[in-house]
């Protein structure tokens, strides 16, 4: 109830304009007892922003080991963050607003510490899965070569980016959008051209 209460507050004001005072107002308690949850609002983002990214990590990790078909895999991946409608989205939309915070150093209360740790390696996590995965494509052929690193942060944007932008006002429903980026995904992992292979 409150994570889902501060991912709404936070995607309809923004994370910094929002109010933690706001926040325990919607949920019907006060902000002393929101501390029991939460030391702080940090905490309580980082917590947000781990649970979409190992979630996207873990089915990641599942789709690609059950599914033999890479089209499908990186179709099935593409597509996830889309899938689960508007509230999935304004997590996302949370998520990327504040994905700058992870690169930072930080410094805190041991439980938001631990909140951060756990966003940032399972967004490294992302990149190193879908790292091994399309490299291990090149190396059987099914894809051209070229720097598989670049290429995974090429394909997870994708996904990714759309959330900057979009919100409950716009004119392109959710599904179309996600089935638009699938489409450039496979086009950018399969078609890529000639210049972008690895020099000797």
């Amino acid at each position: 109830m409150i994570l889902a209460t501060a991912t709404a507050d936070f995607a309809r004001v923004g994370y910094r304009a929002s109010k933690w005072s706001d926040v325990a107002d919607a949920v019907g308690i006060g902000s002393t007892a929101l501390y029991h949850y939460f030391v702080s609002k940090d905490h309580c983002l980082f917590t947000i922003m781990a649970e979409v990214l190992r979630d996207n990590r873990d089915y990641f990790h599942v789709i690609s080991r059950e599914i033999e078909d890479p089209r499908a895999v990186i179709a099935a991946a593409m597509r996830h963050p889309f899938e689960a409608g508007a509230v999935a989205a304004d997590r996302h939309r949370v998520v990327m607003a504040e994905m700058a915070l992870l690169s930072l150093g930080h410094t805190g209360p041991e439980r938001e510490h631990e909140a951060y740790l756990d966003a940032r390696g399972s967004a490294h996590d992302i990149v190193h899965a879908w790292t091994r995965y399309l490299g291990g494509l090149m190396r059987d052929g099914e894809i051209p070569a070229q720097d598989p690193h670049l290429l995974a942060r090429a394909v997870i944007g994708l996904s990714a980016y759309p959330f900057v932008w979009y919100g409950p006002t716009s004119s392109v429903p959710l599904e179309h959008l996600g089935e638009t980026v699938v489409a450039h995904a496979l086009a950018v992992v399969f078609n890529s051209a000639g210049e972008f292979a690895p020099t000797e």
